[in-house]
């Protein structure tokens, strides 16, 4: 068994998943990561997309449930912003950001999400709601947050550079509610928090991950990006 496995640039803890456990795919655009649950590891998935033409595409399952909701830090009606050279946003970069188009939608914050669903654990949640995070994580009741056992989240401070304090300031937030922090990725765009009470993940283990693991898995990346141009440059020779 994998110690770590990585799915649409989110990595997790695939041993803390089975056939049965309950995933949230926040910002489910084409439903890739959904879908990949569910192959893997049996999983029942809520997922939320807000963009019709995306959630439209996404192929039914019995164990998806699809939501077509954006998810945020209160209820309320919102627009969409759709772009073309990036991922539908509830937030601009700034007044002058050119949009394809915009759609009305309804926003739920986590606690309503779990009311939604019915369920009181969550094995996995998966974050990638282009800013919105910040929102979502701080209105979320400790309790709530408790909830799960793992949360992959991709943040956005490298589209809004503004929100970087407020990235730190969840990862202190998560870690005084006991969750272990790894950033497996050089930004914010890849970062795993683990419940210790729930995952079973101790501190030895912590440690192995946090280092051993994160940095082994950092160089394979990079030798395998370094390999694909090697092997490029010699099919041009």
């Amino acid at each position: 068994m994998k110690a770590v496995d990585r799915l649409c640039e989110h990595t997790y803890i695939p041993n803390l998943l089975h056939a049965g456990s309950t995933v949230f795919d926040f910002g489910a655009n084409e439903g890739k990561f959904s879908h990949g649950m569910i192959a893997r590891h049996g999983c029942r998935v809520f997922a939320a997309e807000p963009v019709s033409e995306l959630r439209a595409g996404i192929k039914p399952s019995p164990a998806l449930t699809l939501l077509p909701f954006a998810v945020g830090g209160t209820k309320e009606r919102a627009k969409v912003n759709i772009f073309g050279s990036r991922c539908a946003s509830l937030l601009r970069r700034n007044g002058d950001e050119a949009l394809d188009g915009e759609q009305d939608t309804e926003v739920l914050d986590l606690r309503s999400i779990f009311e939604l669903s019915g369920v009181d654990r969550v094995n996995l949640m998966k974050v990638d709601i282009e800013g919105s995070e910040i929102g979502m994580f701080d209105s979320a009741s400790d309790e709530d947050l408790r909830r799960c056992t793992q949360i992959t989240v991709e943040f956005h401070d490298f589209i809004y550079p503004e929100q970087r304090p407020q990235v730190e300031a969840i990862k202190k937030k998560l870690h005084s509610l006991g969750f272990w922090v790894i950033n497996f990725s050089l930004d914010n765009t890849d970062v795993l928090f683990l419940n210790a009470a729930t995952s079973g993940i101790g501190l030895l283990q912590y440690w192995r991950l946090k280092y051993l693991t994160k940095y082994a898995k950092g160089l394979a990346r990079r030798f395998g990006r370094r390999g694909n141009s090697l092997a490029s440059e010699g099919e041009g020779i």
